[in-house]
């Protein structure tokens, strides 16, 4: 069956539209321009110069608009090992002979992918997916992956607190620039698909299992004196409206308010000295603990199932922007996708050591920060 594709430009519009319903539903009296890609004018102005007439851009349903990141895998380059692969997948790739050469892995990963089963894609597929393969594998194809901080953090657990239930890295490759990210899977419901249908003992339940998990998570010790941020050296990241990465080392809670305060919109001086001033104690001996953070902690990354009638967290997953960060931190992100008009009582039911009820002043200031300066 044939139908008009939409055009970069109606693609680039309602990307950009998506963004802004979001900013707005989570601040109604926002300044929509401060939400606008850089130059918006001018590359949608591109975009649509580019736009071939309706009769020429009518195709059937393989068109481009349907296509993911496997389409633009090119086999014929040679892949690069850049964290070893578990034997498992190397079985994966190669039955019977775990030694595949680097020329013919390109082959063999393509083959893979297309066998395998799409359990999630990005909005926009040709970006990110995430692939079943086989029984206890899944992969993470990515386009223009920054850095490893998943993995790296994934790696870091595995060493430092065996016992939290988060996948095991399997194995990363790279092909020109799309990679690879290999982890074990996490066979069960994600919270999001069922609390809806938990009773309030059960989501105490659940609350207090994320509790101990986060707790112990929160009690690895941070040597002072390293940078904060991802495990492996990545820095700090701060996404809400959009993501920012440090550029250069933080060092401490202090050097992570000033990272916080230089968004690119960042508000007149005096409202910005005056948020500083309201901001609590932050110099040694009341500096905030630097604590290890997951950073994107919600329902749709938190695996349960069902055992002895009793709903169960078995995994965590999404871990690419996790590292050491203020112990607030993690409160302020478990909140990020709080609208005012919200309905969904997960909030009600966060763990008391990342609640905003623990870090009351903390998090009031972020919400007045986050209006005006992210």
């Amino acid at each position: 069956m044939s139908r008009v594709r939409k055009s970069k430009a109606a693609r680039f519009n309602a990307h950009v539209l998506k963004k802004l319903q979001t900013a707005v539903a989570m601040d109604p009296e926002l300044d929509l321009t401060t939400q606008l890609p850089s130059a918006y004018s001018g590359r949608l102005g591109k975009m649509r110069e580019t736009v071939q007439s309706v009769d020429d851009i009518t195709i059937n349903t393989t068109s481009r608009d349907e296509e993911d990141i496997r389409t633009t895998f090119n086999a014929s380059i040679q892949a690069e090992i850049v964290h070893p692969l578990s034997q498992e997948v190397l079985e994966l790739l190669s039955p019977g002979d775990t030694k595949v050469s680097p020329v013919r892995l390109s082959q063999r990963l393509l083959d893979i992918m297309r066998t395998s089963e799409v359990i999630w894609k990005a909005p926009f597929a040709r970006q990110k997916m995430v692939l079943k393969c086989g029984n206890n594998i899944v992969l993470k194809v990515i386009r223009n992956m920054d850095d490893y901080t998943e993995y790296t953090t994934l790696q870091y657990l595995r060493q430092h607190r065996p016992n939290v239930p988060v996948p095991e890295p399997s194995g990363l490759v790279r092909v020109n620039d799309i990679s690879l990210v290999f982890m074990t899977h996490v066979s069960s419901n994600m919270l999001a698909d069922v609390w809806s249908i938990l009773n309030s003992s059960q989501k105490a339940s659940i609350k207090e299992q994320l509790a101990a998990i986060l707790l112990d998570l929160r009690s690895i010790p941070f040597t002072p004196g390293t940078p904060l941020g991802g495990v492996g050296g990545e820095g700090c990241k701060d996404i809400r409206r959009h993501l920012r990465r440090s550029e250069a080392p933080i060092l401490s809670a202090s050097d992570f308010e000033d990272f916080l305060y230089t968004g690119s919109h960042e508000g007149g001086q005096v409202f910005v000295e005056l948020l500083r001033q309201l901001a609590p104690p932050i110099s040694a001996p009341s500096s905030p603990a630097i604590v290890f953070t997951h950073g994107d902690l919600r329902p749709n990354n938190i695996a349960v199932t069902m055992k002895d009638d009793t709903w169960v967290i078995v995994g965590l997953i999404d871990w690419e922007y996790s590292g050491f960060y203020p112990e607030y931190y993690e409160a302020v992100r478990c909140t990020n996708c709080l609208a005012p008009y919200e309905d969904n009582d997960w909030f009600l039911f966060l763990p008391d050591c990342v609640s905003p009820k623990a870090y009351a002043h903390w998090w009031l200031l972020d919400r007045v920060r986050e209006t005006r300066l992210v």
